[in-house]
């Protein structure tokens, strides 16, 4: 009897043991699948605006994010005016556009930041072909623009500093979506377009509209924001897993330039060749780049000076309702972060990159 009741308190301590033991098993199977669990983030972009678009097809078209540990999923806008509107409603994660829709809706997300440039952009002043003069004969013209974007502003400096001293008043300005802008040239209904490529380039094309102005390189340039839901749902790690992402795409991208073309004329539904002079126009995608540590997508502080001068300049004409100082929503610690990381080798290998869907 002892024997045997003496046995049954060691029989229980084992099975309690077992399944402390299996327990634990369990929650740290759990765990690494948890770790192993794949970060996710929705991706907007804009399917009319060329250079960053290669980039993102190729995101879109390989399995680069899957490399990073991300799951991503994709939407196409116009331009940044409805992008920036849909992060802010929590319908993507990122802000990808130039300064004043990405700053604009950074000002509305807490937590939000500016993690990197993206790409150059080339854009400009497009008047009729019969248009005579130069930025000071605008005066008393119909100019239309995108007013949620970057290049309004920047536009309407210049047209002040060749002499339009109140273009609000000297002018007839309409606010029209870049999609717009063909149709409302090709029928007269305005006499100049604030535009960019690749819809600049088919304007110049197609002879239905003539450079007036174009902006130097370096003028406009995209940012990516992430949301701060996402970072907080995500942090720093998620921030260089995005990053180095980008920058494998990027890298991808110069040296696939026909490939990543191709699947942007998809989306843009534009040619090809219209295409070529905005990845000629960005530093990244002009030339193929040796390694994934020589892409540069840092932004300097004359970017933020002149991000600065944009949003005071909407202030000032009564376009945005509170003066905005842009400088504490740029963190490029992350960026400095993944691109050390790379430099010492802690980088899914390019040789692994693969297009998984033509």
């Amino acid at each position: 009897m002892s024997d045997t009741t003496g046995a049954r308190p060691l029989r229980r301590r084992g099975t309690v043991a077992s399944v402390l033991v299996a327990t634990a098993l369990a929650f740290g199977l759990s765990g690494q699948a948890r770790a192993a669990d794949p970060i996710k983030v929705t991706v907007g972009y804009q399917s009319l605006w060329a250079a960053g678009g290669e980039v993102v097809e190729v995101l879109r078209h390989t399995n680069i994010f899957e490399l990073n540990g991300i799951k991503a999923d994709f939407k196409t806008f116009t331009f940044g005016g409805p992008l920036a509107e849909a992060a802010v409603a929590g319908d993507i994660d990122n802000v990808f556009a130039a300064d004043a829709p990405v700053l604009r809706a950074m000002a509305r997300m807490p937590g939000s930041k500016v993690l990197m440039r993206t790409h150059d952009a080339r854009f400009g002043i497009l008047v009729r072909p019969d248009f005579q003069g130069g930025l000071a004969d605008l005066r008393g013209k119909k100019v239309s623009a995108p007013f949620a974007t970057t290049t309004f502003p920047r536009s309407v400096k210049a047209i002040v500093a060749a002499g339009v001293k109140d273009p609000f008043k000297e002018m007839t300005i309409v606010n029209q979506d870049i999609a717009e802008q063909t149709a409302a040239m090709q029928g007269g209904l305005v006499d100049a377009v604030i535009t960019w490529d690749p819809t600049m380039e088919r304007l110049i094309e197609a002879k239905i509209a003539k450079p007036l102005w174009m902006a130097p390189r370096g003028e406009n340039i995209g940012l990516q924001g992430l949301s701060g839901k996402w970072i907080e749902a995500n942090g720093r790690e998620g921030e260089v897993k995005f990053i180095k992402a980008w920058i494998m795409a990027t890298w991808w991208a110069s040296n696939n330039l026909e490939q990543a073309r191709g699947w942007f004329a998809k989306t843009s539904r534009l040619d090809p060749r219209l295409l070529k002079i905005a990845t000629d126009f960005d530093r990244n995608l002009a030339n193929p780049i040796k390694s994934p540590a020589d892409v540069d997508l840092m932004v300097s502080q004359a970017d933020i000076d002149g991000a600065q001068a944009v949003m005071d300049f909407l202030f000032d004409n009564k376009l945005l309702n509170t003066k905005l100082d842009v400088k504490p929503f740029y963190d490029m610690e992350p960026l400095k972060q993944a691109h050390g990381e790379i430099v010492a080798g802690k980088l899914p290998a390019v040789t692994d990159i693969k297009v998984t869907t033509p």
